[in-house]
């Protein structure tokens, strides 16, 4: 036998070791925007069951990288999007392959014991049956303008499914802190026509010459800017909640909000 069968004999297994170890380490390499993305689902998804730490449920331990019933990224795809038969491990219909892929992400990027935090600091999650009572009690009036599945008014947005398109983060925003991110399409905006008289209400479009709202008496208006004394966004009219709401109180509207996520469940 020459060198080089000895050779080949020696490395042939090495590459059949190193394999399977490439691979693995090749599944688990996600991108830093996926962990992100993958963070606010699993906020608006999960934590609801499993916790700030990922390991709330008993037996489940999400951060620390083993599964009893995964062994693979794609498992633990499939275990998401499936659920678990005769388990509290619904079938979450709700998310596309690509939603849980970067939930998975996340998931393989959590340091053990790790809190999950939002918005650089940890988010209280209370009992979502208080935060519903809140919500539609006459005190708060978080319904009269909001509302779940219909209800509210049509100047603010429905929140029948913002439990899935939301973090916890953002929504403990929403309640103590409204002005600090208000969305492209919850801007309010104020215009002043030549006789003096002001219109406010929701922005739904504008260009170098027309603006058009839906008005306080939730009516379409349109004008031209060359008409107008003056135009401009406006300050939110949601308030503020800080000095309203206990922090218990604002942990139980928050894990109300999270709870909802439409007719995906």
């Amino acid at each position: 036998m020459n060198r080089f069968s000895i050779f080949l004999i020696r490395c042939i297994p090495c590459a059949m070791i190193l394999l399977p170890c490439g691979l693995s380490a090749q599944e688990h390499s996600y991108a830093p925007s996926d962990i992100e993305n993958g963070r606010g689902l699993y906020q608006a998804n999960c934590l609801g069951c499993h916790g700030n730490n990922a390991d709330a449920v008993e037996g489940a331990n999400l951060s620390t990288g083993r599964f009893r019933r995964a062994s693979s990224d794609e498992d633990l795809i499939r275990l998401i999007r499936e659920g678990i038969p005769n388990t509290l491990m619904i079938p979450k219909t709700n998310l596309s392959y690509g939603d849980t892929r970067a939930i998975v992400a996340f998931l393989r990027a959590l340091p053990g014991g790790g809190a999950l935090v939002a918005d650089d600091r940890e988010v209280r999650i209370g009992d979502a049956s208080r935060g519903e009572a809140l919500f539609f009690s006459q005190q708060n009036q978080c319904s009269t303008c909001h509302g779940v599945n219909g209800g509210g008014n049509l100047l603010s947005p429905d929140l029948g499914n913002v439990g899935a398109t939301r973090t916890p983060g953002t929504l403990e925003q929403s309640i103590i802190d409204p002005m600090a991110e208000v969305r492209a399409g919850q801007r309010f905006y104020q215009v002043t026509d030549r006789q003096g008289t002001t219109i406010r209400g929701l922005l739904l479009n504008q260009d170098t010459h027309s603006v058009q709202l839906l008005n306080e008496n939730e009516r379409l208006a349109a004008y031209n800017k060359d008409n107008l004394e003056s135009h401009g966004f406006i300050p939110s009219p949601m308030p503020s909640y800080l000095d309203v709401l206990s922090p218990n109180e604002v942990a139980d509207l928050v894990a109300y909000m999270i709870s909802l996520k439409g007719d995906a469940e």
